[in-house]
């Protein structure tokens, strides 16, 4: 008798403990890290590039195509996209580089090869 008196003394501790646990969890959701230009850190472009390449390939436009938006690259190298200068970003495809200007006038900089409102470093110091 001692024994079931046990195990169902454990039994309620147990659905007492998951209960409060439970509780302490609810409430209002508040905003972790404010806006995305407020962000900073590592993460926070995570997967726009891959976004961002994959929109401009949905968003292909023959007359945006001419001589002078190609150049060559090494597309067996790990990066498909890069800046080629400040305000015109790299873009490697099998067939060459398309070089794609950064005309939003609210991301007019390259930063790691996509357009941003934030240059990058070496942009900044020039």
């Amino acid at each position: 008798m001692a024994h079931i008196q046990n195990v169902l003394i454990f039994a309620a501790l147990c659905v007492l403990a998951v209960t409060l646990a439970q509780s302490t969890q609810g409430g209002p959701h508040t905003n972790q890290g404010g806006s995305p230009t407020q962000q900073g850190g590592p993460h926070q472009n995570q997967g726009r590039s891959r976004r961002q390449v994959e929109e401009d390939d949905e968003a292909f436009d023959i007359s945006q195509v001419s001589a002078a938006n190609w150049t060559t690259c090494d597309f067996t190298l790990g990066k498909k996209i890069s800046c080629h200068d400040c305000n015109t970003r790299l873009i490697c495809k099998q067939i060459g580089g398309l070089l794609k200007a950064c005309n939003n006038p609210f991301k007019p900089h390259c930063n790691n090869g996509i357009c941003s409102h934030v240059p990058s470093v070496e942009c900044a110091a020039a």
